[in-house]
């Protein structure tokens, strides 16, 4: 009869241990501009992302894209170009843009994987002013 209840045991100690594999995942720290945040168009000559964790560098995306300009309704979505590197601890990823950003709303788009492997991603905006 006790033999029945190892399956469940089992069962019961691998549901426990999950939630620490979940938590694992690459997260968004911080970056600067900060999410939603307005900077000065001076200021805005790099986006930096901060991460939990070191990633895995050949899954590392990144999109930066214009998403409104002011006195311009309707304004579509344009990619702007800019290069990147990779900060030396892993945990973070530098974003410089090829040319000066105008003044408008910005987003930022990134996935990434850690150790884990599993690819995280979200986005978040900005305004430059």
């Amino acid at each position: 009869m006790q033999k029945t209840f190892i399956p469940f045991i089992l069962a019961a100690l691998a549901m426990v241990a999950a939630p620490g594999a979940a938590l694992a995942h690459a997260k968004l720290l911080s970056s600067t501009p900060a999410a939603n945040a307005t900077v000065a168009k001076n200021k805005a000559k790099s986006i930096t992302l901060v991460f939990n964790e070191k990633l895995m560098t050949a899954t590392v995306k990144a999109e930066l894209v214009m998403t409104g300009m002011p006195g311009m309704k309707d304004h579509p979505p344009m990619k702007i170009a800019f290069t990147s590197m990779m900060g030396k601890d892993g945990k973070s990823m530098i974003l410089m843009p090829k040319k000066a950003l105008v003044p408008g709303t910005y987003k930022v788009s990134w996935s990434a994987a850690g150790a884990d492997t599993h690819r995280m991603g979200s986005e978040f905006s900005f305004t430059v002013k």
